[in-house]
């Protein structure tokens, strides 16, 4: 397998953040869809995110049609397990379509994680529904922050029957200021998932600091993901996102550089 293979885009709506949009500081108009960020980035699969967005998910389908794997999220498929059912007719036609993700599974609502209002029956009833529908398994991923575990051990041991649900975990770093934690955060998320797959995310653009990510942020996280990849402690890289890919930031022609230098490696399977 090359690595680009083991490469995920983290999909918006094109011009989702346009114009400051939600004060994530992007001043810029983007136009490059999630597909044509695939190609630009050089990678072979995506997470489809709509963020509030009304999407036509038979249209985004067919635009990742030459994709390896297509993910979509579903907010709310916890508490709804049936929101999962239009993904899963959706897959009957598109073959690519591999796994559901629930973003921000751990935040914060109303003073307390999103999660102590979620018992762990619901991630069961929602996994039945991925892995033993009429169509084929689908997998389940969840997002987890750096800064949402190793704070608090009594809540990371509160925490865990929720991570062992999910098939797999993506760790996120929110702030680039706090990108020097990652090889420690790591540590601690590989005791939190004994049992379920790993992926790590690489914001290209710092929503966490509402402005542009550094150059030297973004390739110090991919040098460190690719030494996990060929180790095999990780099965993928999560790029975010399309959005800004088109404006000539830094960290996205970075990205694109490192992609073209090391993305033809084999990568042990």
């Amino acid at each position: 397998m090359l690595l680009r293979d083991c490469c995920w885009l983290w999909g918006h709506p094109e011009g989702r953040y346009n114009e400051n949009a939600d004060n994530f500081g992007c001043p810029d108009v983007s136009r490059m869809s999630p597909m044509e960020a695939c190609l630009y980035l050089g990678i072979r699969n995506t997470f489809m995110v709509p963020v509030g967005v009304n999407v036509n998910k038979r249209q985004y389908n067919k635009s990742f049609k030459t994709l390896n794997q297509v993910g979509w999220e579903c907010f709310e498929a916890c508490e709804k397990p049936e929101l999962v059912d239009e993904i899963i007719n959706e897959a009957k036609d598109f073959e690519n379509i591999s796994c559901v993700v629930i973003d921000d599974f751990k935040i914060e609502e109303k003073g307390e994680p999103r999660y102590k209002r979620l018992p762990v029956s619901m991630l069961k009833d929602l996994n039945n529904k991925l892995h033993n529908n009429p169509v084929r398994k689908l997998d389940s991923w969840m997002v987890l922050y750096t800064f949402q575990f190793g704070v608090n051990e009594e809540e990371d041991v509160e925490f865990q029957p929720y991570m062992d649900e999910f098939d797999g975990v993506i760790m996120w770093t929110w702030q680039e200021k706090d990108v020097h934690l990652i090889p420690e955060k790591f540590e601690l998320f590989k005791k939190l998932t004994p049992k379920t797959r790993r992926m790590v995310g690489c914001y290209l653009y710092n929503f966490g600091e509402a402005k542009q990510a550094t150059s030297e942020a973004v390739i110090w996280q991919l040098n460190y993901y690719r030494e996990l990849l060929l180790k095999g402690e990780i099965e993928g890289i999560v790029l975010h996102t399309n959005t800004m890919a088109d404006l000539d930031y830094e960290a996205y022609d970075a990205a694109v550089a490192w992609m073209e230098e090391h993305g033809d490696e084999e990568i042990p399977e």
